[in-house]
């Protein structure tokens, strides 16, 4: 690796499995010091052992915001800035139109929008000149699934989120 994120630091929401866990690797690969979120500790604590000594995990769902101050906490008082946010945490469940529920609704606007909003408000006073903030999208956001458009309407807002 070429040791392009020497001295940086970095964040990833949900960062205990799939895309986040990727970028995780490889970002402590590029040097970076990361601190990795997760919901669920036994998650969390394997991601962080995988990934090795760089990594710092915080436990915490994005949807509840005393876990994102309690995230930024942790990192001003280690590293006082941060120089990557990626805010990856997110998820969605298949219901058909018929089948969807407020508690579908709430939990995934929730965690998809409201989160992800949050983690990047919140990150605000800690980022530095020429920081980098990441949201992972989707295609759901433009193009139209069958069961999906809970999830969709969240990835959408996103998308509207960071071009605003």
């Amino acid at each position: 690796m070429s040791n392009r994120l020497q001295d940086k630091v970095a964040v990833i929401t949900g960062g205990t499995t799939g895309i986040g866990l990727a970028t995780a690797r490889r970002f402590a690969a590029e040097g970076a010091q990361v601190f990795i979120t997760g919901r669920r500790q036994a998650e969390l604590d394997a991601a962080v052992k995988e990934l090795g000594p760089r990594v710092t995990g915080v436990r915490g769902d994005v949807s509840q915001l005393a876990d994102l101050d309690r995230l930024y906490e942790r990192v001003r008082r280690e590293h006082d800035h941060l120089d990557i946010l990626f805010a990856n945490a997110g998820g969605g469940e298949f219901a058909a139109l018929g089948t969807i529920t407020e508690e579908h609704v709430d939990k995934t606007f929730d965690i998809n929008v409201k989160g992800t909003l949050f983690t990047v408000q919140k990150a605000l006073p800690l980022l530095r000149e020429g920081s980098s903030i990441i949201l992972t999208g989707s295609t759901a956001g433009t193009v139209g699934s069958p069961a999906f458009s809970v999830y969709g309407a969240t990835k959408a807002a996103l998308r509207s989120f960071a071009r605003n």
